[in-house]
């Protein structure tokens, strides 16, 4: 009897201790793919850590000169972008930039302050080891815009990517509201 008095109590302590390290930890889908992470991201382009301003909160302000735009492929260069990302990788799946490095950035517009944001889950890289990364996305950025004109040649008319568009900006909105959901249950 008394050994069960023992038992149940620890039981319980243990699973509260592996409750609290399951939600504090970062949790991602992680895109092993290169289209699907390009796919999921409003933008993705390389550029130039140049100044990192952090505010009390965790959130870092990256001002990055941008080397090379991927998405959308027009993306005016060089130019000086504002990024938001939380100074974290641990339990609020935020992403730590240097300044002085150069990174492959994949980013969105955050619905709530209308600034470009990152994080952990996107798939950003440091530029010296994203070489694989960067061929892959020539290749696909290359046959999008190949296929698009040859559809445009080949039909005479606009390829209709508008529910394309759509569904990546419901994706995008999703992932949006979960990662602010995140945000608010860590804080």
């Amino acid at each position: 009897m008394n050994k069960k008095v023992i038992i149940i109590p620890a039981l319980a302590t243990l699973m509260l201790f592996l409750v609290i390290g399951i939600a504090s930890a970062c949790s991602c889908i992680y895109m092993e793919d290169t289209k699907a992470r390009l796919d999921n991201a409003a933008y993705v382009f390389s550029g130039k850590v140049t100044n990192i301003d952090i505010s009390e909160n965790k959130m870092q302000e990256v001002t990055v000169r941008i080397i090379n735009s991927y998405k959308p492929v027009n993306f005016p260069e060089p130019v000086n972008l504002m990024i938001y990302a939380i100074r974290d990788s641990g339990s609020e799946c935020g992403y730590n930039f240097e300044e002085g490095k150069e990174y492959l950035i994949y980013a969105y517009i955050d619905e709530e302050t209308g600034k470009f944001t990152t994080n952990l889950c996107m798939g950003n890289s440091l530029l010296n080891k994203a070489e694989q990364e960067i061929k892959d996305l020539n290749k696909l950025t290359n046959s999008t815009l190949n296929q698009n004109n040859n559809n445009s040649n080949n039909n005479n008319q606009e390829p209709n990517t508008n529910n394309q568009n759509n569904n990546n900006q419901e994706e995008q909105n999703i992932f949006s509201k979960f990662f602010n959901w995140l945000k608010n249950l860590f804080s």
